[in-house]
């Protein structure tokens, strides 16, 4: 439920939250073998694996890439697994009221994706970034990677029936799938700042993620350190305690925008301030 889950979104000590979601989600998955027609219980499961892999797993296998290459690949492994058992909840939770919803998903998106109505979104998002995730874990798993435009046509889906979704979540998940991808591939600058600009809108400029993500998505491509350093800054200097159910999202997205800033020698051939 919502309140349940303000006691971690509203929590300031990352640390704690890793080591305490794991209980909470074997107890979501114990639930559910007793309540199985319970869709809020298959949205409580979907939502915590798949913020658990964004986090905790995947976050922290990009860290270590560098240092050691063979425990980066088994969190991105285990990453992968986790983001697609919280997709798999999610695509259960929608079976309850659509029957076959992943069997007609594959086939045809669209059809199945029309019938569905703005009570679905909070499913829909879950279903769209869990699989997104795992995809992003493995960007060479080809048979992964060929779903793809079914996560997009999901994702287009929740945004059409609900654009301002958790405060413009869906719009953040739109800044870095246009942005990290060039313009022969299908990608974006443009949609992608139009996406930024409605997350930052919606959350009033109180929430770091849409600038951590513009920054390491569309500066980085263009290697535009000046735009990467500007907008890691504007991050840096959001006060984490404002909103407090953003609590834990901003402290996370600084963590990720101090480690950005670190790391910029790996992502820049040149560092320097150049004036146009």
């Amino acid at each position: 439920g919502t309140s349940g889950s303000n006691v971690f979104s509203q929590d300031n000590d990352p640390e704690l939250i890793r080591e305490a979601l794991p209980f909470a989600l074997k107890t979501y998955e114990a639930l559910l073998v007793s309540d199985p027609k319970n869709r809020s219980l298959y949205l409580s499961a979907a939502d915590g694996f798949i913020k658990y892999a964004n986090a905790f797993v995947h976050a922290e296998a990009e860290r270590l890439e560098e240092v050691d290459f063979n425990r980066a690949r088994h969190l991105q492994q285990r990453a992968a697994k986790l983001y697609l058992r919280g997709r798999n909840y999610a695509l259960d939770g929608l079976r309850l009221d659509y029957p076959d919803f992943e069997k007609k998903l594959r086939k045809d998106p669209e059809q199945i994706l029309h019938l569905l109505s703005e009570k679905d979104v909070p499913l829909l998002f879950c279903v769209a970034s869990g699989w997104a995730g795992a995809i992003s874990t493995d960007v060479n798993n080809m048979s992964l990677v060929a779903e793809l435009p079914i996560v997009e046509a999901v994702m287009r889906r929740a945004l059409e029936l609900k654009e301002d979704f958790q405060g413009g979540v869906i719009h953040e998940f739109f800044i870095t799938y246009e942005g990290s991808r060039s313009e022969i591939m299908g990608g974006s600058a443009e949609r992608a700042r139009g996406h930024f600009d409605r997350a930052v809108m919606l959350t009033r400029g109180k929430k770091a993620s849409p600038y951590v993500l513009l920054a390491s998505s569309v500066a980085v491509r263009k290697q535009d350190y000046k735009m990467f350093r500007d907008l890691l800054h504007k991050a840096l200097a959001i006060d984490p305690d404002a909103v407090p159910e953003w609590r834990l999202a901003n402290i996370l997205a600084q963590n990720k925008a101090r480690w950005l800033l670190d790391h910029s020698a790996q992502l820049f051939l040149n560092c320097e301030e150049t004036e146009p």
